[in-house]
């Protein structure tokens, strides 16, 4: 049997080396671009293409040298080499504008564009952000989502907001550093001058149905970090924020630091006795159930808080005592009433609809609430309810004194009444209706005051067990604390959104940044390539034929 022998010049060894160096070289550059730095395949790719060109020029000097001065355009080495440059033209391309961040909004509404408020706060941004999402594999759904919005941030900082995603199942070190409860919690935070996340700034950014809210909310709160101070009286034996015990505050001490606010603890009467005031400083103070009433001295130093803007959150727990705070006929109950028209009352709320309580008709779930105020906008009676244990009765002035407005936020059921008997009920945990002694129902448990003239707030809740360690994780009860105090500080303030936010949904058109990719090899690498491997088959066709 007789066969062709195949002839292999050092022309065509030559050649291949070139098509193989410039496609390696190529490769090379692009995956350099791709992944910002050198990888050991874009090492070996490189040295590979830089081999071959080498191999090229020392086995086919002629056309080497043909190549470089243009002699050789019109043969097939030129060709080749054109198609590989147009193809590294297109992925750099490619590269280059899908790193640019660039957004167009062509909805007639505007609905994927961040609103007038949103870019008044991102504007206040003057160090850099990170935004950090932990998604796993089963929630990346979610992020491409997340990551279509949070890229409009980005826009709009002009890079100083910058995203970062990490799968917590495979760096679950930094998921516990960051302090990740749930597939897809996000947090944003300033960086340090090195680039790394400042953990002394870290904030977990909420989920509602209005992203937008959540992020920007997030972002103003970290701006506003260590400018708001709160301070918590602990005098007279009142609740303590840094109580780590189940009757302690340290949990929502601690929240509340997380998100960027200066708390301390503040002792009035020692304060009152040596002649001062309530700081100047203060946001706002927490009187976090004191034991026993405030004197004429004290109610004249609040007085003249609240004269200059002041805030009030006053905690109202249901007291057995001689002299207990805020006692119906006491001094201080009676300057609320007169000067904000909210006082409590000597009446301990009973819910008798069982649907409404809990362990005892004393432990009360809130059966209506006035989503309608901003207290009670991220309350309700289905997901977030409050749970209150023995809570006071309040009572709200609908003709409230000269420049005050005020209103209710919880109130009870139609079937609660407020027990009187405070002395059978704190001796013997006996209570039962009696018509014309008890108050008939529904009883409001938390209400509020707002004085126009001096800008004083009062929020009056008539417990305080809610927002101990162990209730302020049951339902709404710490929304129900974080929205007051943000109400009373006047944080909400700084974002007042318009009624359109931005759509939390899938836009009309998703594309993965995976499929975007896939895409681009597809259209700009694949194809391309396939074209030319079909002309270099061509080539070798005919070189054998000839």
């Amino acid at each position: 049997m007789h066969r062709d022998s195949v002839v292999i010049t050092r022309n065509q060894i030559g050649q291949w080396a070139a098509f193989i160096g410039g496609g390696a070289l190529l490769a090379g550059f692009v995956g350099l671009l791709w992944q910002g730095g050198l990888t050991p395949i874009i090492v070996a790719l490189l040295a590979c293409g830089i081999g071959g060109l080498v191999l090229w020029a020392l086995l086919s000097p002629q056309e080497f040298i043909g190549f470089i001065t243009g002699r050789q355009a019109r043969y097939s080495t030129m060709a080749v080499f054109a198609t590989l440059l147009l193809i590294g033209i297109v992925s750099l391309t490619y590269i280059v504008l899908q790193r640019a961040v660039l957004t167009l909004d062509m909805t007639e509404g505007r609905r994927f564009s961040i609103s007038a408020e949103t870019q008044a706060v991102l504007r206040r941004v003057t160090r850099p952000i990170r935004i950090t999402g932990f998604y796993s594999p089963a929630a990346l759904r979610l992020r491409e989502v997340d990551d279509q919005f949070f890229r409009l941030y980005e826009v709009a900082t002009n890079g100083l907001m910058t995203r970062n995603y990490i799968d917590p199942e495979q760096n679950p070190a930094m998921a516990q550093a960051f302090g990740v409860v749930e597939d897809g919690n996000v947090f944003i935070s300033y960086l340090k001058d090195d680039g790394t996340v400042d953990f002394s700034s870290l904030m977990r950014v909420s989920r509602t149905s209005s992203q937008e809210r959540d992020l920007t909310g997030a972002v103003a709160r970290l701006l506003a970090a260590g400018t708001l101070k709160v301070y918590f009286d602990n005098s007279r034996g009142a609740l303590d924020p840094f109580d780590t015990s189940q009757q302690g505050l340290s949990a929502i001490n601690n929240g509340m630091r997380e998100n960027g606010l200066i708390t301390a603890g503040f002792n009035l009467l020692d304060t009152v006795n040596a002649g001062g005031g309530i700081p100047a400083d203060a946001a706002a103070l927490v009187l976090p159930r004191p034991t026993l009433d405030y004197t004429e001295a004290e109610i004249r130093a609040i007085d003249a808080y609240l004269q200059s803007g002041g805030s009030l959150l006053i905690l109202a727990d249901a007291l057995f005592n001689q002299n207990a705070f805020l006692r119906q006929d006491g001094a201080f109950n009676q300057y609320l009433w007169d000067n904000y028209g909210l006082r409590a009352l000597d009446a301990v709320v009973v819910e008798t609809d069982a649907a409404l309580s809990v362990q005892t008709p004393l432990d009360i779930i809130s059966a209506a609430i006035f989503t309608n105020t901003d207290l009670g906008a991220r309350l309700n009676t289905g997901e977030t309810p409050v749970l209150f244990s023995v809570a006071r009765a309040l009572d709200v002035n609908d003709i409230p004194p000269s420049n005050v407005s005020n209103g209710r936020v919880i109130m009870s059921s139609e079937a609660s009444y407020g027990e009187t008997n405070l002395q059978a009920l704190g001796e013997t945990n006996t209570y039962r209706y009696d018509e014309g002694a008890d108050l008939p129902g529904p009883l409001t448990t938390v209400a509020w005051a707002d004085n126009s003239a001096n800008r004083s707030r009062i929020v009056l809740i008539g417990d305080a067990d809610f927002v101990t360690n162990g209730l302020i994780a049951v339902g709404g009860n710490g929304i129900l604390f974080t929205d007051a105090l943000t109400w009373l500080t006047r944080f909400g303030e700084a974002i007042n959104f318009s009624p359109q936010a931005f759509v939390t949904g899938l836009p009309m058109i998703f594309v993965s940044v995976e499929t975007l990719d896939f895409i681009a090899f597809v259209t700009v690498i694949l194809v391309p390539g396939l074209v030319l491997l079909a002309g270099l088959a061509v080539w070798l066709r005919r070189q054998r034929a000839s």
